[in-house]
């Protein structure tokens, strides 16, 4: 081979791998979380959730725009069946669905144990780590316990309490992504029938994303086949969307009541 033509080669493969590296260093830096970030600050949100002894097992993606809206998919496995579908809230006001085709015409309940959960993790998370996902790098150990402080939950669609004493055991670490992943054992306890205590466990698995990107819907997605509910004006049964209605121009109706 020419000496000229190898030199030549060789020099476009090492600039080739320069912009491998180059762009790896930059998604690196791009999932850099910064000091005082939230754990609530999360733009994707992985979530499994086993209910201990219920059956009952979902897994949650949960997408934050920086508009506000927030896209839920789910599937959810209960005694009774797997539930599938996807959530989408929009400046949280209308609440709109599409699946869940074993739901009746009130659709507000799909996103209570959701909201709750998420709401929860997020707490959860915070009692174990205050500082929060910048403090998380090699991975950390928890074992928290309460005993006199009740855990009150609020997310507006749903509430919740869980008296003490309750415990969070578990662990989180950092990946090679820059994500937050996290396993976590909830155990409090729960009256029985009778008026005896009894211990109840929840299980969590996930990862937290806090890199920019794009929602999985942009604006012009057409809403055709999702039913809708006004959470804002109390309505009881959802509808189908009109014909011709976008997710831009749903946003702007939100916006103006």
């Amino acid at each position: 081979m020419n000496e000229s033509i190898r030199r030549k080669r060789i020099t476009a493969v090492n600039f080739l791998l320069g912009c491998i590296l180059l762009t790896a260093g930059l998604q690196i830096a791009d999932a850099k979380v910064e000091k005082g970030t939230l754990w609530r600050d999360a733009v994707k949100t992985d979530l499994d959730v086993d209910f201990d002894g219920t059956g009952f097992h979902a897994r949650w993606q949960y997408h934050r725009c920086h508009c506000g809206d927030l896209l839920i998919q789910v599937e959810q496995t209960a005694p009774d069946g797997v539930f599938t579908g996807e959530l989408l809230l929009v400046d949280g006001q209308v609440l709109l669905k599409r699946g869940f085709d074993e739901q009746g015409e009130d659709i507000a309940p799909l996103i209570q144990a959701p909201s709750l959960m998420l709401q929860l993790v997020y707490e959860l998370l915070n009692r174990a780590e205050p500082k929060g996902p910048f403090a998380v790098a090699e991975k950390q150990q928890w074992d928290v316990e309460e005993d006199e402080k009740d855990f009150v939950l609020n997310t507006g669609l749903a509430s919740g309490t869980f008296n003490a004493p309750w415990s969070v055991k578990g662990s989180a670490w950092r990946t090679d992504s820059g994500r937050r992943r996290f396993e976590l054992s909830f155990q409090f306890f729960v009256a029985a029938e009778e008026g005896s205590m009894h211990q109840s466990l929840i299980t969590f698995s996930g990862s937290l994303d806090y890199r920019k990107q794009g929602f999985p819907y942009p604006e012009a997605t057409s809403l055709e086949g999702w039913r809708m509910q006004w959470l804002s004006l109390s309505e009881s049964k959802s509808q189908a969307v009109p014909e011709g209605v976008i997710l831009k121009s749903l946003r702007q109706e939100a916006k103006g009541r």
